[in-house]
């Protein structure tokens, strides 16, 4: 029993560490890099540069890192150098429209206007409506290309996504979601009913195999419907498991009885954590389509 105990505390500092962050490895640097961002952004360009230059020798794999030494070497003139590094950073992450936006504006100001045209599409696409620059720049190529009609859907959208973010500003509430909101709290109330519910399975089977698999079934659950705050919900179903069974249930008299239940609860427990985890993936994947 203390094995699983230890088990399960540095399962769930793992699971803590790994599963309350749902970014994506791209965000994850970009968040890393805000010192380099911001050093860029202020028009510190030498400072920046040797950052982000650092920061590639370090972890050569980092696009969020070649997507700025980018910028700093189209910035000092060298659109060479800036090319190499963008490509570079798709070759890691192709996801990361920013890269494709830049491709574009350099094959643009060189006139390869096909070339660009193909880059900002991919910009577009991964984007969405996330930026309305992608659109802009798509549009000046549509209308470089005498593609007008095209150029200038491309502008009315381009519009509406400002005209949607100015609106998500100036709506209240708008811009934070209040952590204890009525959803969690009602998912909170199922969870008590779980935990009870896993509790008597954990009473009632004859091995292990049922209270996992009903442990299994309901994590991936909180992981589903709270793909963000499920870390918080697989905590409290683990608390009233663990406190519900020592508090409202009878020990077991037989030895090997008490070892069966005593599987069954801890493993319950690290389970929970697991499959909440996979729910909240299976949760973001089916977002994503």
């Amino acid at each position: 029993m203390e094995f699983l105990i230890v088990l399960a505390f540095f399962g769930y500092i793992y699971y803590l560490k790994n599963y309350a962050d749902l970014r994506t490895k791209t965000e994850k640097e970009l968040a890393a890099l805000q010192e380099g961002i911001a050093l860029y952004e202020s028009g510190q360009l030498n400072a920046a540069f040797a950052y982000f230059d650092q920061r590639i020798k370090s972890r050569p794999d980092s696009c969020a890192a070649y997507l700025y030494r980018a910028l700093c070497y189209k910035d000092q003139g060298n659109t060479e150098a800036a090319f190499r590094d963008l490509q570079t950073g798709m070759s890691y992450d192709d996801s990361l429209y920013t890269l494709h936006l830049e491709t574009g504006k350099l094959y643009y100001e060189k006139g390869e206007l096909d070339r660009a045209l193909a880059s900002f599409d991919k910009a577009v696409l991964h984007a969405g409506n996330l930026d309305p620059e992608t659109y802009r720049w798509r549009g000046l190529t549509y209308r470089k290309l005498s593609r007008h009609a095209e150029a200038e859907s491309d502008f009315v959208q381009e519009q509406q996504i400002i005209d949607d973010k100015k609106k998500q500003l100036s709506t209240p509430g708008s811009i934070s979601d209040p952590f204890l909101n009525r959803r969690f709290l009602v998912n909170m109330i199922l969870i008590i009913f779980t935990s009870a519910m896993l509790i008597a399975v954990i009473k009632q089977a004859e091995s292990i195999h049922l209270p996992y698999l009903v442990a299994v079934f309901s994590a991936i659950c909180i992981g589903f419907v709270e793909p963000r705050k499920g870390w918080l919900l697989a905590v409290l179903q683990s608390l009233f498991l663990v406190s519900g069974y020592f508090l409202f249930t009878r020990l077991p008299e037989s030895g090997g009885r008490q070892e069966v239940e005593n599987f069954s609860l801890y493993g319950s427990v690290i389970l929970t954590f697991a499959a909440s985890f996979l729910g909240s993936f299976l949760k973001r994947a089916i977002n994503t389509e």
